[in-house]
């Protein structure tokens, strides 16, 4: 008697769809501050982590440095990301005022840029953000601690 019987096989594993995404590093701006009776001006953080200012505000090296924010993205190869943010935020003094921050551009681009990831499942890219502080009068702006925060939504395409 001869049996018979069959072998099933399951499919292989599929790469993962999902975006793992993690905020890494904060953007910060540093020191700063505005000269007396002045109008002030803006200072900015490019993607890279490179301060520059305009206007009134001096830039100071007194312990809080400058840096990019990081966003951390895995995502298998072939996938079209779309990235978008806010680009323009209020942040809260600690002691009063709000400055305004226009977030970006990122190292992808401005808000609405897509890119298509090159990169295996398991490894990073790294999207890093920068931004521009608009900064008022030591009035406006009383010295203190600015916070707020910010978001990037990546859709997969």
């Amino acid at each position: 008697m001869f049996g018979s019987y069959g072998l099933a096989q399951s499919g292989p594993n599929l790469p993962q769809r999902t975006a793992l995404v993690s905020a890494t590093q904060a953007l910060h701006f540093g020191d700063l501050t505005v000269l007396s009776n002045s109008s002030g001006g803006t200072v900015s953080v490019d993607y890279n982590g490179i301060r520059s200012a305009t206007g009134s505000v001096v830039l100071l090296n007194m312990g809080n440095a400058a840096q990019q924010g990081i966003f951390e993205l895995k995502i298998c190869p072939g996938r079209l990301i779309n990235i978008t943010y806010n680009n323009t935020i209020t942040l809260t003094g600690s002691n009063g005022g709000s400055l305004l921050l226009h977030v970006g551009p990122a190292n992808i681009g401005a808000s609405g840029a897509t890119f298509l990831s090159n990169k295996g499942c398991d490894d990073t890219h790294y999207i890093t953000v920068g931004g521009t502080l608009d900064v008022s009068s030591v009035s406006s702006n009383p010295a203190g601690l600015y916070t707020g925060t910010f978001s990037l939504t990546f859709v997969q395409q």
